[in-house]
């Protein structure tokens, strides 16, 4: 199973380190931002991505389970901001950005900059099966400890 970044709001402490190491990594521009209540915003790269939909350009395309930007097709009609329910496509003057799992890196085998930079965690590149195992460890300890379900 392939990896992926994870988001964890409730970790974030609005240090802003991963808005800082992807504007290091891109030339200035981060791609990846946190609200003024401590949740980072960036690309999931979804399977079935609404962003690819909307695009009439083909500036955006889905390859290795990763949505690819293509800026130089870019036409700046906005029509992926509104369709990205994370809001984690932004505009720079006429054209769209987006967060690219920093690639370079990636190919390199290193992980995204902003996973590697996040001090509390809040953000990881892992593999799903991997942060799914470890959730359902908690759950399982949660329970033996007598904790109640939330939502009951």
């Amino acid at each position: 199973m392939g990896h992926e970044v994870l988001v964890r709001p409730e970790r974030c402490i609005s240090c802003y380190a991963c808005e800082v190491a992807c504007a290091r990594e891109h030339g200035g521009l981060s791609n990846v931002w946190v609200l003024p209540r401590g949740v980072p915003i960036l690309c999931r790269h979804c399977q079935n991505a609404a962003c690819l939909e909307v695009c009439y350009t083909g500036a955006l395309e889905q390859r290795d389970g990763e949505v690819i930007f293509h800026r130089e097709k870019c036409t700046g009609c906005e029509l992926c901001l509104l369709a990205c329910p994370f809001g984690a496509i932004g505009l720079d003057g006429k054209r769209a950005y987006k967060c690219d799992l920093c690639s370079h890196r990636r190919q390199e085998g290193l992980m995204p900059a902003c996973a590697l930079t996040c001090p509390a965690g809040a953000i990881s590149y892992s593999c799903v099966a991997d942060f799914s195992h470890r959730k359902r460890g908690i759950a399982g300890l949660s329970w033996a400890m007598g904790y109640e379900r939330r939502g009951k």
